[in-house]
């Protein structure tokens, strides 16, 4: 099928270039070697949060891999579709990773008593908003693809509420995350045994850094979508590339070499050593990704 008839009121093209067989393939390889590199640092540590990093980078993998299908057919709406799809969805699984991590770093410093609302609840509530942000990008992209202009301009403001979603629930997690840094840093003046350990500001400043470069590209895409199709961003393949794809393969060489899950590691056997009641979690979210 071929890009929908143009008119004075609505111009939309699937690309309005011929995608880089290239730039496709080395993205492909990049990000499948970093699949690769923490599927073994899963099972090394046998830490299930690296399963959400893994799935992430297999959605880069998989859209930049259909991006070859659109470079020897750039008309052609499936491989349009997926690209579009993988390549808007994969980011949500490192959003989640992160989120995930908050609620580990406030039990990891012991500050539950100065967290505004229970660890477990950060989970829930970020994690639950990233979900709801997969599904409404994930149908703005798939309404993107059915071959009618009026349903693929509906798509384009649906994938803009979802990015606006996660922008806003980027915000939130880095004031939440900043908030309890501040009352943290507060009681271990107070309490000195509370900066016994400086594992958790590690994993704070972790989180910062690809919580920032995520957030970069979810802006990217957000002004992307919303300057329109006939727009110097996605008429230019290279803005793909610079703003979305190198922020995600940063994103996945810190993970890879800062290791955060290490100090999850370290806290869960503390918990668990501990066995202090009523300091385990039973929430759904948590319990299927967190050894107890």
């Amino acid at each position: 099928m071929a890009n929908p008839p143009k008119s004075k009121a609505f111009d939309w093209e699937m690309y309005r270039y011929v995608p880089s067989l290239v730039g496709a393939i080395i993205a492909l390889i990049i990000f499948l070697i970093m699949a690769m590199l923490h599927t073994w640092q899963w099972l090394r540590s046998r830490n299930h949060i690296i399963i959400y990093v893994v799935v992430g980078a297999l959605c880069e993998v998989v859209g930049f891999g259909t991006r070859i299908g659109s470079h020897m057919d750039n008309t052609a709406w499936g491989p349009f579709i997926v690209q579009g799809v993988f390549l808007l969805v994969g980011p949500l699984f490192f959003a989640a990773t992160i989120y995930m991590m908050l609620g580990r770093t406030i039990r990891l410093a012991g500050g539950e008593d100065v967290s505004l609302i229970r660890p477990k609840w950060y989970t829930r509530l970020f994690v639950g908003a990233d979900i709801s942000t997969l599904i409404i990008q994930g149908l703005g992209a798939s309404i993107m693809g059915t071959m009618k202009l009026k349903l693929a301009l509906a798509g384009e403001k649906i994938v803009i509420a979802g990015l606006s979603l996660q922008v806003a629930t980027f915000i939130v997690f880095l004031f939440a995350s900043v908030e309890f840094q501040i009352r943290m840093t507060r009681k271990a003046r107070f309490f000195p045994i509370a900066n016994g350990s400086i594992s958790w500001r590690k994993m704070l400043y972790i989180l910062y850094t690809v919580s920032a470069l995520i957030l970069l590209r979810c802006i990217f895409r957000l002004i992307e979508y919303s300057m329109g199709n006939a727009s110097y961003l996605i008429a230019h393949e290279w803005t793909l590339y610079v703003f979305d794809a190198v922020p995600m393969f940063m994103v996945l060489v810190l993970l890879l070499v800062l290791q955060p899950t290490k100090y999850v590691q370290r806290e869960e056997r503390k918990a668990s050593s501990s066995s202090v009641p009523g300091s385990g979690e039973s929430g759904v979210v948590e319990g299927i990704v967190e050894t107890k």
